[in-house]
Order: structure tokens, then sequence, then C-alpha cells
């Protein structure tokens, strides 16, 4: 993902109508996010936040604030559409603001980091963000989110029909619970900052997460399995209020857009090095590892496909045929 895929003279027309650029002066963009410090998503907004401030000569900061101190992702969203809030990152509740995306969250849709990195540089990329203007924000980059595995308490899940019975806890959407209801599980969301509570005191089996949050929330100390299931890939959007972007002048848009750039390349870096380390990690503090059989989980969602995609406008389905296009 190496620059956001719409030109940048389109970028500048596109957004004319919203508020035209001030005169250059400094500025400190609030940014929100879901995670802690340690999050892949939050050391790449790190990067753009140095970059953006090397590109400007100091003219533009980023302000990062963890653990949604300013708000939840739902409510992020709404506070740049309305330009209470300057930038975010937020995940899977982008589809409160365009259910369309939910395509991008369907199960093995992406193959690897190179069908991700191939579908978000190119016409699925642009779609997405065209999705997202339309909506008064603008993407700065895709983030690195991981690809989420399984884990949980009571047994290896090799096959969907290991997860029958279980109770695993999802994030709050209807799409992600459909899936693993699916499978055979009894899924059910939970806000995340109470997920390792639930897990300990058996309130949950399981859960569904990248590595990286089953290492930095300790969720190794309350379950003993992880299964590699990468059922989905987790992107994490940048995002910035169109009418806080069309107040800069063109050169600091620019400036925006590169240290987006930064970021995404980071992040993808961050995650491609970090996952067979943290795996390691947790094998050591004796949780169970294995590989499920993807074939079997593939073949079993399918039938997700048609009925999500039966539900939603033509545009999710043009995205799903945009990124099955880009698969090497």
């Amino acid at each position: 993902m190496t620059f956001r895929s719409l030109t940048f003279a389109a970028l500048m027309t596109c957004g004319a109508a919203i508020a035209a650029p001030v005169a250059a002066q400094d500025v400190t963009f609030k940014l929100n996010m879901p995670g802690n410090a340690e999050s892949i998503a939050y050391k790449s907004a790190e990067r753009f936040a140095e970059k953006v401030n090397e590109l400007t000569d100091g003219a533009i900061s980023a302000e990062l604030f963890a653990n949604s101190a300013l708000g939840d992702q739902e409510s992020s969203l709404e506070s740049m559409q309305t330009g209470l809030l300057d930038m975010a990152t937020v995940e899977t509740p982008i589809t409160s603001v365009v259910p369309e995306l939910g395509a991008t969250a369907l199960p093995y849709i992406f193959s690897g980091r190179e069908h991700v990195k191939a579908a978000l540089d190119g016409e699925a990329g642009k779609k997405i963000e065209q999705m997202l203007l339309d909506k008064g924000l603008r993407v700065v980059g895709f983030l690195e989110g991981g690809f989420r595995q399984v884990t949980n308490d009571v047994r290896p899940i090799n096959t969907p029909a290991d997860l029958d019975g279980i109770k695993i806890r999802t994030p709050g959407s209807a799409l992600r619970i459909k899936i693993f209801n699916h499978y055979g599980a009894n899924a059910s969301p939970l806000p995340f900052s109470e997920l390792y509570s639930a897990l300990q005191t058996g309130v949950f089996d399981g859960q569904e997460n990248p590595v990286i949050w089953v290492q930095s929330q300790r969720f190794y100390e309350v379950q003993d399995y992880l299964s590699l299931t990468n059922h989905l890939y987790t992107i994490t959007y940048l995002l910035i209020s169109e009418d806080k972007f069309q107040s800069l002048s063109d050169e600091h848009k620019q400036a925006m857009l590169e240290a987006g750039a930064a970021a995404e390349a980071h992040s993808i870096e961050l995650g491609t090095t970090a996952d067979a380390e943290i795996v390691g990690f947790l094998e050591e503090q004796g949780m169970k590892v294995n590989e499920a059989d993807i074939a079997a989980f593939t073949d079993a969602s399918g039938a997700i496909w048609t009925e999500w995609a039966a539900e939603q406008p033509a545009a999710a389905q043009e995205l799903i045929d945009l990124i099955v296009a880009a698969r090497p």
C-alpha cells in the first residue's frame, strides 16, 4: 500500500465544496485509537505522526489517544463526520457507516497479506476510499489489523465442527456473529474491555482476535488453545474528517497522504514479523498451538458470502468481485 489510489488532483477537487483551504498554519490533530500503545496500529500511527511532522517542518502534529480515550469507534466515526473529532483508527465498526464494507470481513476473502496489499492498492481500495469519502471520511491509510485466530479453553479447533457448542466472544458485528454461529459455535458480542474477565470466569470459552491481542491482553493466562484459522483479515482504517482535511493547504494535504503511506508500509512490516514471534511466545507461555484445516473452513464459508451479499446493495457484490479479482 504505497499511496492513496486516487490522484492528488482528484482529491483536491472532490472535496472543494466542503471547506475552502486556509492559509498554512500550525495545527495539532487529535487521533483516537481503540488499541493500547503496544498495538501495531498505534505504532504505525506513531510513524504517521513523526512523518507528517517532518514533512511539514513541524506545522502539523498528531496527538495520539490510546484505549478509546476520546470515545469508542462508533462515536469516533460520528464525531469525525460532524467535525468534532479530527482523526481516528477504526476497524469492524466501519460498517456502521458503510455496511458494504462488510465485504472485507467475509471469511477467507483475503488469501494472505500479498492479496490484501494488491486489493487495497488497486480498484478495491479506490472503491472503499470513495465510499467513505461520500460519508465525509478521508482514508489516510489502510493499516495492519492482522489475521484473526481462535483461542479457547475447551479443545483445539481443526475444522468448523470443532467449534460446535463453544461459547465464543465476537465484536459487535452481526456478520461476525453469523459467521461463528454458522460454524456451530454459540457466538455473542461483548465489549473488549470486559473480555479477559469473561474468559477467566467462564462466561465465554473462547474468542477470536489477531495474536498480538492474545499477547498484549494476556489471554494466554486464561486460554489453553490457539488455533491458527486465519479466518479473516482486519483492516484498520486511518481516517481524517473530510472537513479537517479540506481545511489544509494543498502542500499539507500532500504531506498527510505521504505520511499515511509511510504508516501503511510500517504496519505491514510490523505485522509480518510479529506473527511468528508472538506465536512462539504464546507457546512458551503454555498455549497449545495448531494450524487449522483452512480448506475445511473455506468450504464451510461459501454460504456465508452468498447470504450476506444477497442482503446488501449491489455495491457490496461489486466490492467482493474486485477483492477476489486482486488475488495474486
